[in-house]
């Protein structure tokens, strides 16, 4: 019978074989690791077999078609460095931090030890960049393993913030408006988890300069020309509170003249700075400890304020709760009342009036007795010691006048034995 008579099965017309071509037959069969999607389109058709094969082999490769999978990036493999450099707070000002290419080139483009970068955020004074050094591994309900980016560097670009020698006040008044906000919005946050009566100390500053502080690790004023004056009021004015970076990105590279509370960190170039903050851990720590020591020193005066302050609340409190006497009101109010108060006050104490009072003979017959029962006590004590001192006396002569009487009796005794 011919093999079109009987129409096969897929599966049973792909298990079938040909005698003039074993090999391609089982080379079609799937694996069992291999992964199928079946769908309504048409296959390619098969390549030339024999007319008794040919309609079974038509029937068993419609709609089976090997799809093509693209397999996701693998993950970025964390660096020692990355895992434990903790959180990285850093803010951008000055010329060039609205441009973010240039930030994001400055910071983290061919840096070994970011893993992830996250794309920008706008906020309410600039733009925020997050990026990753190392994965946070989760297991969901079936036990799957699941990597997130921990997000553990941040870079905070506060645009439109230039510092220009044409508008030095207007730039230091910007500084002060916009920048310090920022600045200090962390510092709240720690000074409400410390308690008030706490005195700063080595331990509260180790605390404080951990790795995982919510407090920014340093600010970075960009500038793509040498040293100006334009310069200087915004720096003094942020040094008090942030360790400051000053890094020049144009073609004049001259180093920053040294200033009070500046950083201690003061990278030349662009690969110095990502080395120093993401390679060199005695760098990061002492940034943190400079930062860890501004918001010290800035607890410190806001402590100061607030006492100054209650005293003063204190103060007009008081002043303002004392009575104010007036002697106008005083005089009208009792005045006429004088006349009166004068004329009780006189009847109240007349003489005539008072009655007398009845004197007392102090050698009254009952003080007399009493007086003389108390001196009873006195005299019995007295006189059972002046007795019990005459025995005794008397004890001791009778003990003497016994002793002699013996001694006689006994020399006696004796003569007349002899």
């Amino acid at each position: 019978m011919p093999a079109q008579s009987q129409p096969s099965s897929p599966r049973s017309s792909a298990l079938a074989t040909s005698p003039n071509s074993p090999s391609e037959s089982v080379s079609s069969l799937p694996s069992v690791g291999s992964s199928f999607f079946f769908s309504s389109a048409a296959a390619s058709p098969p390549r030339s077999q024999p007319q008794s094969n040919h309609y079974a082999r038509d029937s068993s490769t419609q709609g089976l078609i090997i799809p093509s999978l693209t397999l996701p990036a693998p993950l970025r493999r964390p660096t020692p460095f990355g895992k434990t450099l903790g959180d990285l707070r850093l803010l951008v000002v000055g010329n060039g931090a609205d441009d973010r290419e240039l930030v994001s080139n400055l910071l983290l483009d061919d840096n070994e030890d970011v893993v992830d970068i996250s794309g920008w955020e706008d906020f309410e004074h600039g733009s925020i960049l997050r990026a990753s050094t190392d994965w946070i591994e989760h297991r969901d309900a079936h036990g799957l393993e699941k990597f997130e980016p921990a997000k553990n560097v941040e870079i905070i670009s506060l645009a439109r913030h230039e510092f220009d020698d044409n508008v030095l006040n207007l730039s230091s008044q910007l500084t002060k408006s916009s920048v310090l906000p920022v600045i200090q919005s962390p510092f709240h946050l720690v000074s409400e988890l410390i308690d008030p009566r706490c005195q700063p100390s080595a331990a509260l500053a180790n605390l404080i300069a951990s790795p995982w502080s919510p407090l920014h690790t340093a600010l970075i004023i960009l500038s793509n020309s040498g040293p100006s004056t334009s310069e200087d009021g915004p720096i003094d004015l942020l040094t008090p509170h942030i360790p400051v970076i000053l890094m020049r990105h144009g073609p004049d590279h001259t180093h920053f003249p040294s200033r009070p509370h500046m950083s201690s960190f003061r990278p030349r170039s662009a690969a110095a700075l990502r080395n120093g903050l993401f390679r060199s851990p005695e760098t990061l720590s002492s940034l943190r400890y400079e930062a860890a020591e501004r918001f010290l020193r800035w607890r410190e005066v806001e402590c100061a304020v607030e006492r100054i302050n209650a005293s003063h609340r204190e103060t007009v409190s008081l002043s303002s709760n004392e009575p104010l006497w007036n002697k106008a009101k005083w005089e009208a109010e009792w005045e006429s009342r004088l006349s009166q108060d004068v004329a009780v006050s006189c009847e109240r104490e007349d003489p005539v009036k008072v009655p007398e009072q009845q004197c007392f003979d102090p050698l009254h017959l009952s003080s007399l007795v009493s007086f003389s029962l108390c001196l009873l006590d006195p005299a019995t004590r007295l006189l059972s010691r002046s007795v019990s001192t005459f025995v005794d006396k008397l004890a001791d002569s009778q003990v003497r006048i016994a002793m002699v009487g013996s001694l006689c009796l006994g020399i006696g005794i004796g003569m007349i034995i002899r």
